[in-house]
C-alpha cells in the first residue's frame, strides 16, 4: 500500500513510541477512543491491546480495506469510512481522541474537537513538531499565534515527546511530536470565561498585523478610534506598545471583557 501525498499520509513504523502515547492518554479498559486516520493500524492495535474501544475514522477507502482485513470482526473496533472533519462526535458518550494525524489536517482537527459542544476528555496527538511548538508557545515567543490561543482558551497543552522523522514511511521532511491536550472542566461542561466568538474576534484582530504594536493592530482591525483602544488597553492593564505575541491568555480575556463593556457603554450613550 503506497502512501497518498494528497492525503498527507506518513505511516508510523516505529512502535517504540506507542507505550508513551498509551500512557499519556491514560487508557483504561473500556475507554472509548476516537482515532483519526488510523492508517495501517499500528496505533489502533496498541489501543485495543490496552483495552480501549476504538472508533477508527479513516478517509482512504484502500486503508479501510486493509484495516478490515487486519482486525477482522474485533468487537472493540468500529471502522468508520469518513472524513474526520465531518464526523459527528456530538452524540458520543465520554471519549478521548488519540491519533497520529496527517500533518496538513492537525490544526482544523484540534479546533474541531476543542470547539465541539461535546469535547473529548483528553486528546493525545502526533503532530508536526512545529505545530506542537506553536500550540505550547509562551507569551513573548515568536511562534505564539491564533492556534496557541485557540488551544489555551479551552485547555492545557504540553509536549510529551519528540519523534524522529525516521519513524515514518514515507519519511516526512520534518520531525514530529506527541502533544497532550487536557480540556478544562468548565469548558467541557459548557461554561466559558467569555463568549468564544467574541474572544476569537479580538484575538484575530490583535494578530491581524502581528508585527505592529497591539494598539495599532486593534484600532485598524476593529475600526475603533485610537483613544478608545488605549482606554480599553489601560483598563485591561496591558502595555499598548506590546505585540500580540506578548499577551497572555488572561490579557486576551480581559481585553475581550473590556471591549464588550466599552461597546455596551457606547450603545447606551446613543
Amino acid at each position: 500500500m503506497k502512501a497518498k501525498k494528497s492525503l498527507g499520509q506518513n505511516f508510523l513504523i516505529n512502535d517504540s513510541i506507542l507505550p508513551t502515547i498509551i500512557k499519556a492518554a491514560e487508557i483504561a479498559p473500556g475507554d472509548l477512543v476516537l482515532e483519526v486516520g488510523p492508517g495501517k493500524g499500528i496505533l489502533t492495535e496498541a489501543l485495543l491491546a490496552a483495552g480501549a474501544k476504538v472508533y477508527a475514522v479513516e478517509k482512504d477507502f484502500d486503508l479501510i480495506a486493509g484495516l478490515t482485513q487486519k482486525f477482522g470482526s474485533n468487537s472493540n473496533l468500529k471502522i468508520i469510512h469518513q472524513d474526520a472533519l465531518w464526523f459527528d462526535e456530538t452524540t458520543l458518550p465520554p471519549y478521548k481522541v488519540v491519533a497520529n494525524l496527517p500533518f496538513y489536517i492537525a490544526s482544523p482537527i484540534i479546533r474541531k474537537f476543542l470547539e465541539s459542544s461535546n469535547q473529548p476528555d483528553l486528546m493525545v496527538l502526533m503532530v508536526q513538531k512545529e505545530v506542537a511548538e506553536k500550540i505550547t508557545a509562551k507569551p513573548g515567543h515568536h511562534e505564539r499565534g491564533i492556534l496557541t490561543l485557540a488551544v489555551e482558551f479551552y485547555g492545557d497543552a504540553q509536549i510529551i515527546a519528540t519523534v524522529s522523522k525516521n519513524s515514518f514511511r514515507p519519511q516526512p521532511q520534518v520531525e514530529a511530536a506527541v502533544i497532550k491536550i487536557q480540556p478544562y472542566r468548565h469548558c467541557r461542561s459548557g461554561g466559558k470565561p467569555v463568549e468564544p466568538k467574541l474572544f476569537f474576534r479580538i484575538v484575530k484582530a490583535g494578530f491581524a498585523a502581528k508585527r505592529q504594536q497591539i494598539h495599532n493592530s486593534l484600532a485598524a482591525t476593529l475600526r475603533l478610534p485610537k483613544d478608545k483602544v488605549l482606554s480599553i488597553l489601560e483598563k485591561s492593564n496591558i502595555d499598548p506598545q506590546k505585540r500580540a505575541e506578548d499577551l497572555s491568555l488572561n490579557d486576551w480575556l480581559k481585553l475581550a471583557d473590556n471591549y464588550t463593556k466599552n461597546k455596551v457603554a457606547a450603545e447606551k450613550s446613543i
